[in-house]
């Protein structure tokens, strides 16, 4: 770790990822100069709850945040400041006002941007800051006509949130079930069925072609098949794609996101973490890893010990169902349901590959969920150190 008062780390994102990096180095006693660039003015928040409690009003915007006291000591934070573009050679970041900040290491986070929607664009709700959060929680209304296009966790999500608003709710999904392909069918089939038992309506292996408008508003979506479906209020679940659009011309490889090696280096002085990189081929996927590579990162730049990968985690609150999946499915594994039923308020299912237990699935069971992660972390931290 460099002594050197004057050595300076600029992280590009104050998001989980770049929050992250800034609180493990100032927790590991970095002496230098770290500076934190974000887009949004807003300190460092969570965004999960977004799609979940904060959407449903159940949590206030302090809530969200991911600072407690005495996080990022000595941390500079430069707030509703946009990066421009990079010069990778001499470690330089420009600023869209076009000032400069030279730096010994930078560290880019800048996560990813929603898609959007082709046609209208008022009425039609993405999820991506509390402010976008925050007017989808008003247009939710009794009554309210909602599709909701995509059938990822916040999708799913913030169908949870409209329903619970009294609005009726439309699921487009581009596969045959929400979530089967990250998830494999057995969970696809349960979440569905969870979702339709409170009136939601799933229209499956179908995609947006536009949405339509009346008098400058949403007020309907069409498919690519020329259905059509009537919608007072469209959520825009239909994933994203990393930021790294202001690096074009840096000299970095930038092809489906900032790629870099296994330890999250893209090029001297140059590392990334959180959903904007790639490492040696394998992009972010959630929550879990972002702060794991985050602490790697950290760890490398203090010469503190890099924090082992973990396999992958992630977890929804829909309605009353708490929904954690762990693990990574291939396609090629065997189901065992141990505890609950398909048709049951719990479930809990391993998977196995092999004989090998390598991922599980749990509905309101998170006592199995935190006991099975625990008894066969070795194993999985194995096959995830594999696949890093």
């Amino acid at each position: 770790m460099t002594d050197r008062t004057d050595h300076r780390i600029v992280i590009v994102g104050a998001g989980l990822a770049g929050f992250t990096t800034a609180r493990n180095l100032s927790a590991a006693g970095y002496h230098g100069q770290i500076v934190v660039l974000g887009a949004e003015p807003h300190r460092p928040y969570d965004r999960p709850p977004l799609s979940k409690q904060f959407l449903s009003g159940e949590i206030t915007r302090a809530d969200l945040a991911l600072e407690a006291e005495g996080d990022c000591h000595g941390v500079t934070f430069m707030l509703g400041r946009t990066a421009h573009a990079l010069d990778a050679a001499r470690r330089e970041v420009v600023l869209d006002d076009g000032s400069r900040i030279l730096a010994d290491d930078i560290i880019v986070a800048t996560g990813a941007r929603p898609r959007t929607l082709p046609g209208a664009r008022d009425g039609v709700y993405p999820l991506a800051t509390i402010e976008d959060a925050e007017a989808l929680r008003e247009a939710l209304t009794p009554g309210a006509e909602v599709v909701v296009a995509g059938a990822g966790f916040v999708g799913l999500e913030a169908a949870a949130a409209a329903v619970r608003a009294g609005a009726r709710v439309t699921v487009v999904c581009a596969d045959e079930a929400p979530l089967i392909r990250r998830r494999g069918p057995l969970a696809a089939s349960v979440v569905q069925a969870v979702h339709e038992r409170h009136g939601v309506r799933f229209v499956t292996d179908a995609r947006i072609a536009h949405v339509t408008a009346s008098e400058g508003r949403a007020d309907g979506v069409v498919l690519t098949d020329g259905r059509r479906l009537a919608a007072s209020v469209v959520i825009s679940g239909i994933g994203a794609d990393p930021a790294v659009e202001w690096l074009a011309g840096s000299g970095l490889d930038v092809d489906g996101g900032l790629r870099c090696d296994e330890d999250g280096r893209a090029a001297p002085g140059i590392w990334a973490v959180g959903d904007c990189a790639v490492w040696a081929g394998i992009p972010c996927g959630h929550w879990t890893e972002a702060t794991q590579r985050a602490g790697h990162v950290a760890g490398l730049l203090t010469g503190t010990a890099p924090a082992r990968p973990e396999a992958a985690y992630v977890w929804s609150d829909q309605y009353d169902a708490k929904l954690q999946f762990a693990g990574e499915l291939h396609g090629d594994e065997v189901a065992l349901v141990e505890a609950g039923g398909v048709d049951h308020a719990e479930l809990f299912v391993t998977y196995h590959r092999d004989g090998v237990p390598v991922a599980a699935f749990a509905v309101n069971q998170p006592r199995l969920m935190m006991r099975w992660r625990k008894t066969n972390r070795p194993a999985l931290r194995t096959a995830a150190e594999a696949a890093a």
